[in-house]
C-alpha cells in the first residue's frame, strides 16, 4: 500500500513551487504537470471527484500553453487521463 498521504503532501509542495517560480498570470507546462500528477495520485486513493478537478485543471492549463490549432502529447495525455476516470466511474458515454 502506497503512502498516499505523504505523497499528496510532497506532490502539493512542489505545485505551490511551481506556481511561485512560474506565477499564476501565464499558463505554465511545469504547472500543468503537477495537477496532473495530484490528478493521478487521488486515481490511485479511488477518490474520483478530486482526480477529475485535478485532471481538468491541467487540461485547461495545458490547452491555454499548447493551445488547439495542433496536436500535443501532452494535450491528449489529459483526455485520455480524464477518459480512463470516467470508465473507472462507469460513465462510459463521457
Amino acid at each position: 500500500m502506497g503512502k498516499y498521504p505523504e505523497a499528496l503532501t510532497e506532490y502539493k509542495k512542489s505545485l505551490a513551487m511551481r506556481l511561485k517560480v512560474y506565477g499564476t498570470e501565464k499558463p505554465h507546462p511545469d504547472v500543468a504537470g503537477s495537477y496532473n500528477n495530484i490528478g493521478s495520485l487521488y486515481y490511485s486513493m479511488g477518490k474520483y471527484p478530486e482526480a477529475l478537478t485535478e485532471y481538468k485543471k491541467s487540461l485547461a492549463m495545458r490547452l491555454k500553453v499548447y493551445g488547439t490549432e495542433k496536436p500535443h502529447p501532452d494535450v491528449a495525455g489529459s483526455y485520455n487521463n480524464i477518459g480512463s476516470l470516467y470508465y473507472s466511474m462507469g460513465k462510459y458515454p463521457e
